[in-house]
């Protein structure tokens, strides 16, 4: 582990391989392919939010007459692979990486998403609590304590690979103190220096994914007839967790 958590450090991200049995993750994925969408981007009509949903919903089989880009859905929490099997060993991960200080899961943020064919552009950002679209000039790695102030984790239910679009990552971003409150007017810049500098590492079922919030990533064009879907997970410092809470912020 004390390697992959050194990459973590200098990169602001790294891949574990081989941690999880290949058949539950295999088993997991059969049984989120029948999760409830709960919000998404369907094509010729754009992002879906929750009540877009359940308007849908009156009309559609989400499942199956819906043509979704992207979709997520709630993270089963009587799943006994992801209890006892995928939240312990993140969950040690997270004691390590927070060195000490409490820190929890963002309800909001522990959600199953599936990729379908599609190609959106990219879309760099950071993660909570990094970076609030709904509120740009909350600033909290500005002052809060220092820190990594979060950690996300990606684990894939199927292969990630370049052609179905697997997470790409800007190395060493996380190294950054991003002005976001102009992250919009920023948009172009911010593509183009992702483009330039990204890299897109495959990630095999059994392994995950592991990055600070603050590591600009993007999701990729997939270019498959597969569906690829994983399971992610946020941990957030507490500190940053009560002022959440505080401002009333996801």
């Amino acid at each position: 582990m004390e390697i992959f958590l050194k990459d973590l450090e200098k990169d602001g991200l790294t891949i574990f391989k081989d941690i999880f049995n290949k058949e539950d993750m295999r088993s997991l994925n059969y049984a989120c392919s029948t999760l409830r969408p709960k919000v998404g981007n369907v094509r010729d009509l754009g992002w879906c939010n929750h009540k877009d949903v359940d308007e849908l919903e009156k009309t559609h089989s989400l499942l199956t007459d819906v043509d979704w880009c992207y979709h997520w859905a709630e993270t089963p929490e009587d799943n006994q692979i992801i209890s006892n099997g995928i939240l312990p060993v993140i969950a040690s991960i997270c004691d390590k990486v927070f060195t000490g200080k409490e820190w929890g899961w963002q309800e909001t943020n522990k959600y199953v998403m599936s990729n379908f064919n599609h190609d959106q552009g990219v879309a760099p950002h950071l993660d909570a609590p990094y970076l609030w679209p709904q509120k740009l000039d909350c600033q909290m790695v500005k002052y809060l304590d220092q820190g990594i102030l979060s950690l996300t984790f990606m684990i894939p239910l199927t292969n990630f690979t370049i052609e179905n679009g697997a997470t790409a990552y800007v190395p060493g971003t996380h190294k950054y103190i991003w002005d976001t409150s102009i992250w919009n007017e920023s948009k172009v810049t911010h593509q183009q220096f992702f483009r330039d500098n990204y890299i897109q590492p495959s990630v095999e079922v059994g392994g995950f994914a592991c990055f600070y919030g603050n590591t600009m990533h993007s999701v990729m064009a997939n270019k498959t007839n597969e569906v690829r879907r994983g399971i992610i997970y946020r941990a957030i410092r507490q500190d940053a967790l009560d002022e959440m809470e505080r401002i009333g912020l996801g």
